[in-house]
């Protein structure tokens, strides 16, 4: 859906306020020692109490070091990604202490524990909260601060045909979009549409190769504004290697819809630079868990990390919202 370019003056004033609170809302990383594991689903009362601390809520994206202590509380439930690769799930009235292995007989399916390292760097990342402050007052539209092109967007993508998103501009008619690589322009096409499929009988764009996309749009009498970024087409090895990586997730968290499985693969996603999809996954966590504050967190990094953010401070708001329920 396209939203909206303009923000009110209330609007922004609320979604920066609350910005700036979310930054101190939402540290679920810790620093210390690697951590051995990751909540990557959290239903319910779980805690955890590190050495003789007193309990803390355990939150999505949690980490947890050697000698932490996991309670699960009645009707809870909670799913540990391991740094050896395993997933262990949890159930009511549990408790577990984190050591350096895993009880085989609690565990899922292994994955690789690269993806394990490519998860935390995107919790890591997370447990930043000067990164969230560095982010301007949201301004409206007439002096064009707001980005217009979504997607490709500072990002890596797996396909040689990607399509390309944007925000509809008020006056615009049509629209041109243009791909460039190093010897220059590459496609082009104009739409009045707000997106448009790099089509099939064009030439394939190159494996490993680094493009800028550019959006613009024009009114009755001319150029109106537009917008451009970056991106890059990973290379075919490495574009298989997801494939594994993400059906080994899949198996492990019981499957591609659950809360665990969408969660491990968006934070996998962005620990390889594939914003885009990594998106795809917590819009999807977001819509089976609708009452979690976690996979608006996790949106608004995203937004922040490739520049859209108006809808990475919407996130955050809506994230603070619901841990004030």
């Amino acid at each position: 859906m396209v939203r909206p370019l303009v923000l009110s003056s209330a609007a922004r004033a609320a979604v920066v306020g609350a910005f700036a609170l979310a930054c101190t809302a939402f540290v679920p990383a810790r620093a210390g020692a690697d951590p051995l594991a990751v909540a990557a689903a959290v239903r319910g009362s779980v805690s955890v109490t590190a050495g003789k601390a007193a309990p803390q809520k355990v939150a999505l994206g949690r980490t947890f070091e050697r000698g932490d202590k996991v309670q699960v509380g009645p009707g809870g439930t909670v799913t540990l990604f391991f740094s050896d690769g395993n997933v262990v799930e949890l159930g009511e009235n549990s408790t577990l202490a984190v050591g350096g292995k895993v009880d085989g007989a609690a565990s899922k399916t292994a994955v690789s524990s690269e993806v394990f390292a490519h998860v935390t760097r995107f919790v890591a990342s997370n447990d930043k909260p000067s990164g969230m402050l560095a982010i301007a007052p949201m301004r409206g539209a007439e002096d064009h601060t707001v980005a217009m092109l979504m997607g490709p967007r500072h990002t890596g993508i797996r396909t040689t045909h990607p399509a390309v998103r944007w925000r509809s501009v008020q006056g615009a008619g049509r629209y041109k979009v243009t791909l460039s690589g190093d010897a220059g322009e590459v496609w082009s096409r104009e739409t009045d549409s707000t997106a448009v499929e790099y089509p099939a009988d064009a030439p394939a764009l190159e494996a490993g190769g680094e493009y800028l996309c550019e959006v613009q749009a024009f009114g009755d009498a001319g150029p109106l504004r537009s917008d451009d970024a970056s991106f890059r087409v990973i290379a075919a090895a490495d574009a298989k290697q997801v494939d594994v990586d993400l059906a080994g997730i899949d198996k492990a968290a019981s499957g591609a819809s659950t809360a665990a499985s969408l969660y491990m693969a968006g934070s996998y996603l962005v620990g390889r630079g594939l914003y885009d999809e990594a998106l795809g996954k917590f819009l999807e966590l977001a819509r089976v868990t609708p009452d979690a504050p976690g996979p608006h967190e996790a949106l608004g990094n995203v937004y922040k990390t490739i520049g859209l953010t108006d809808l990475a401070a919407a996130e955050f708001h809506r994230a603070l919202e619901l841990t004030r329920q």
